[in-house]
């Protein structure tokens, strides 16, 4: 009898609306999970990496002989070399707060290829632009914190050299690079690059100022950072 009143009791006690409400059920706190970010190194660091590259140029006649060639009709261009090649590259970064600035040096070992253009169509005459060296300074700002945007500028020395039949003329080349592009960082140590870069040689040496030369390149390149 007294296990029926007590078991009454207690039933009544929590199927009150009153107490009930009082009721506190505890709730377990999920802990919360932050998705792991890709954490990188500095730009600051040496680099060597490569390049695959279009370069399309141009060949023009200048002053006295530009006139001479549009006075009779004819194109002051001469020839328009182009073509694919590659390049190693190498250089080392600083980067102070979210900007950087870079010292580096680039070697193309191919060659930008083109026939007689204007007065020189069909006339069998070859130009190129080959084996092209750099040196340059670059300074960019890191958009993101594996993002860099940056401009270059530089000195490039090059060959060119004509030839028809079996009689070739070399000339060296050199002038002022610049450029622009945009540097990703895949990995702590691996980035990917593109550049567009324009090169103006000027007069070509020998010529007396006859002839001028000048070089744009686009390339898509990667580098191994350390």
């Amino acid at each position: 009898m007294k296990t029926f009143i007590y078991g009454a009791a207690l039933a009544a006690l929590v199927s009150s609306p009153v107490l009930a409400g009082d009721l506190v059920v505890p709730v377990m706190e999920q802990p919360v999970v932050a998705a792991e970010q890709p954490v990188f190194q500095t730009w600051t660091g040496g680099y060597i990496g490569g390049n695959i590259n279009y370069g399309f140029g141009s060949l023009d006649a200048n002053d006295d002989f530009a006139s001479l060639l549009t006075t009779n009709g004819f194109s002051d261009n001469l020839s328009e070399p182009d073509g694919v090649s590659g390049a190693l590259r190498a250089g080392y970064d600083w980067q102070f707060g979210r900007g950087l600035f870079g010292l580096g040096a680039e070697y193309n070992f191919g060659s930008y290829d083109g026939d007689g253009e204007g007065i020189l169509a069909g006339s069998g005459v070859d130009v190129e632009i080959q084996d092209m060296a750099t040196i340059f300074a670059r300074g960019g700002y890191l958009v993101k914190d594996n993002f860099l945007a940056y401009g270059l500028l530089g000195y490039s020395q090059a060959e060119g050299e004509v030839s028809l039949g079996g009689d070739r003329v070399s000339e060296d080349l050199d002038g002022v690079t610049i450029g622009f592009g945009g540097e990703y960082m895949f990995t702590e140590n691996w980035t990917g690059y593109a550049e567009y870069s324009y090169t103006d040689f000027g007069d070509v040496d020998n010529t007396e100022g006859q002839l001028e030369a000048d070089l744009q390149q686009i390339k898509f390149g990667v580098n191994y950072r350390f």
